[in-house]
């Protein structure tokens, strides 16, 4: 299970998103929509440990993110919105 709990994010002195709480348990999916700048990618790598919250903690079967993350990442696979080849390669 993953489970946010306060989660609280500030960029360039705009606040993202404060007192964001929710769960996600195994076998469920989760859709996450906004606008450009909203604060999708920045919940996701919240949500796996890419990045620290300015508030509120991430947990990972009942464990903080932050001290369970080695275990965690060796299953995950991050596949972000910037290209992986680099331009001048191609």
């Amino acid at each position: 299970m993953l489970e946010a709990r306060d989660l609280h994010c500030e960029r360039d002195e705009r606040t993202l998103f404060s007192g964001l709480s929710f769960t996600v348990d195994a076998g469920e999916w989760v859709q996450v929509t906004g606008g450009n700048g909203a604060g999708k990618t920045t919940l996701l790598r919240l949500l796996t440990g890419l990045a620290r919250p300015d508030g509120g903690e991430v947990y990972w079967q009942g464990e903080p993110l932050r001290r369970v993350r080695d275990s965690f990442h060796s299953g995950l696979l991050w596949i972000g919105h910037q290209p992986g080849i680099k331009s001048r390669l191609t």
